[in-house]
């Protein structure tokens, strides 16, 4: 007869969420990054009552292809990524800028492609080059 549905997503595809959420869970203190780790397939980042950055500049692992959801109601999602990445920014803005200040990477040149889907309500989007500390 007919063949059963086929899964929208990928089998093993991998998904962490980034919350903005300041002033409910952080009660004023400051929490720290982690600059250093294991990066999934997908990345979604919601800032509605406080900032997210996601910073890929210095990952443990990470696929060579990476795609992230930044839904920026009220606040910022700020995405860092190291030198020779990729960057494809879209989306969607009312009342806010999605803003890629990477620089072109050639074809060749490339190690990691990030394609980020944003979605802007009052606030930005921002794909940056991560500053390099020399010490």
């Amino acid at each position: 007869m007919g063949e059963p549905a086929k899964a929208v997503r990928g089998i093993g595809k991998r998904r962490r969420w980034f919350l903005g959420l300041d002033p409910i869970f952080e009660a004023g203190r400051r929490g720290r990054r982690a600059q250093v780790w294991n990066v999934e397939d997908e990345l979604i980042a919601v800032a509605i009552l406080g900032d997210v950055t996601i910073d890929l500049s210095q990952p443990k692992y990470a696929p060579a292809e990476i795609d992230i959801n930044a839904y920026a109601t009220l606040r910022d999602v700020e995405v860092l990524v190291a030198e020779g990445t990729h960057v494809e920014l879209c989306g969607g803005v009312l009342r806010g800028d999605l803003i890629d200040d990477v620089p072109a990477v050639p074809e060749q040149q490339r190690r990691r492609v990030v394609r980020v889907h944003g979605h802007c309500l009052l606030g930005d989007v921002t794909v940056r080059t991560a500053q390099t500390s020399s010490g």
